[in-house]
Parts: C-alpha cells; sequence; structure tokens
C-alpha cells in the first residue's frame, strides 16, 4: 500500500510539474507568436485581432515598409555601436576586478566589492542628475560613447560579481604552479587564467549586449541629437497621437530582435555553463 501510494504521489507531482511547465511555455510563446502573426498581417487584416489568423498575407512588403519608415539602416548602426563598445568595456574592467577580488589579499578587498554590490541595489532613476552633470563635465553629452560608458559603468557591479564567483572556483593550486614555473601576475592572468574564462565571458556578453541593445531610457535622457539614438526609437515611428500601423510595429519589433537574437544564438552551447560557473564556491 505504501508502495503504491509513493507511485501515485510521484505521478501527481509529475504531471503538476509538467502542467506548469506547459503553461508557461505557452505564456512564453503566444506573445512572440501574435507579433509573428502581426507582422505578416495586411493593414485592414491587422485591425481585426492580434489572436485572428490573417485573412492576407503581407510579409514582405510589411518588412520592407516598416526598414524605411523606421530608418533602421541608421538606428541599428547606433545600437551595434554602443552594444560592442559596452560590452568589450564591461568585460575587461569586470575580469580585471573580478579576478583582483577572487584571487589577491590586500587591505579594503571585502569593504570594496559590498559596496559595489551595494550599488547594484540603486535605481539608475536615482542617479540619472548627478549622471547628467558627469557626462555634461566630461563632454560627452549627446555622445554615443558616453552613453556607453555609462551602461558600463552602471553595469560593472553585477558583471564583476559573475566574473568573482568564477575566478574563485579556478583551484589556487593551478595559479601557484605557474607562479613556480616563474610567469608573472600578468602572464598568469594571460596565459594560465583567460584562456579558461570563455564560458563566463560567454554569459556576460550575452546578457551585457541584450541589456545595451534594449536600452532606451539613458540614451532619450542624454542624447539629443535623433539621429544618434539607438534602435528602441525607431518603433516610435509607427505610432501617432490618434493612430498605431500595428502591422508595420510588428515588423519593426521583430527586425529589432534578429541582432540579439543572432549574438543569443552564437553563444547558446556555454551560455548555460557560464550562468552556472562559480556557483558552487560563489
Amino acid at each position: 500500500m505504501k508502495t503504491s501510494s509513493k507511485k501515485r504521489n510521484a505521478l501527481t507531482l509529475k504531471i503538476l510539474t509538467y502542467a506548469v511547465l506547459i503553461a508557461v511555455l505557452i505564456y512564453t510563446i503566444v506573445p512572440f507568436a501574435t507579433v509573428i502573426l502581426t507582422s505578416a498581417r495586411s493593414a485592414k487584416d491587422a485591425v481585426r485581432g492580434p489572436f485572428t489568423w490573417p485573412k492576407e498575407w503581407s510579409v514582405i512588403e510589411n518588412y520592407i515598409e516598416a526598414w524605411k519608415i523606421g530608418n533602421f539602416s541608421k538606428y541599428l548602426l547606433n545600437s551595434f555601436y554602443m552594444m560592442v563598445l559596452t560590452v568589450f568595456g564591461t568585460l575587461i574592467v569586470a575580469t580585471l576586478a573580478g579576478y583582483s577580488f577572487a584571487k589577491f589579499r590586500y587591505p579594503g578587498r571585502n569593504v570594496m566589492y559590498y559596496i559595489l554590490l551595494i550599488g547594484m541595489m540603486i535605481p539608475f532613476q536615482t542617479i540619472m542628475l548627478p549622471l547628467y552633470f558627469t557626462l555634461k563635465s566630461m563632454g560627452m553629452l549627446n555622445s554615443l560613447t558616453g552613453i556607453s560608458l555609462l551602461m558600463i559603468g552602471t553595469g560593472e557591479g553585477f558583471a564583476i560579481m559573475m566574473m568573482r564567483s568564477f575566478f574563485i572556483s579556478i583551484p589556487d593550486s593551478m595559479i601557484e604552479a605557474a607562479r613556480l614555473d616563474g610567469c608573472s601576475e600578468l602572464k598568469v592572468l594571460t596565459k594560465v587564467i583567460l584562456p579558461n574564462t570563455f564560458p563566463a565571458w560567454t554569459s556576460l556578453i550575452v546578457i551585457t549586449a541584450m541589456g545595451a541593445w534594449n536600452n532606451l531610457l539613458a540614451p532619450m535622457m542624454y542624447i539629443f541629437d535623433q539621429n544618434k539614438y539607438p534602435i528602441p526609437y525607431a518603433l516610435y515611428a509607427f505610432q501617432s497621437a490618434h493612430t498605431t500601423d500595428y502591422q508595420l510595429l510588428a515588423a519593426g519589433m521583430m527586425i529589432s530582435m534578429v541582432p540579439i537574437v543572432i549574438v543569443y544564438v552564437a553563444f547558446q552551447s556555454s551560455f548555460q555553463n557560464g550562468l552556472m560557473a562559480g556557483a558552487v564556491k560563489g
């Protein structure tokens, strides 16, 4: 009887687990599928509602028109520049700082690290005004480079925490062996540590790239030239005070998704391993 009861409980738990997973899957897929279908509708068909099957298809025309009206050729380049600069800057600073916090012993190390973690709790909205004057004093207002440096600075807390956790998982014996062989600290980092850092880097690249690609608030606050706005701004072209071209808006959303999806797919194989790197010891 006890065995039968345990089997029933296990089966019930399994059914509930799959039910929850299926519900989450539907909740995730339905909005995305709705955008895809809407981007393929004709203008007349778009007003019928997002959950109806299209009667008229206008796929190529919608994407071509959305590309032209949204001026994606310009905004894509702006976002790509900010994304690349933000990713490279974040990787460099987070790698060096994370390695320092993980493998070096010096006074105030833990205090500085915890101050860094506390900084992650400060909402961006509360420091928008001080950042404005900081960028102004540096001569980087209305500059894509200035916005990239801002995103590097505000995102380093999480990035350093992630890289520190990864470096802690690397055995100290590996580093000591390299030092005994006569390697300097720079060679230990470049020849021993960095070749093993790719799993953590891939996760950090994807997370940082997504944040930089989707960032609209900072550019809208500190950039005054519309020609320098990132790709999220292009979606405003399909909306007015009274009407919205839903089929073009959906097509524009799909266009804006493509680059970041490519980044994710390129690093997908090691993304999950990178997220788990150092999780036990960090």
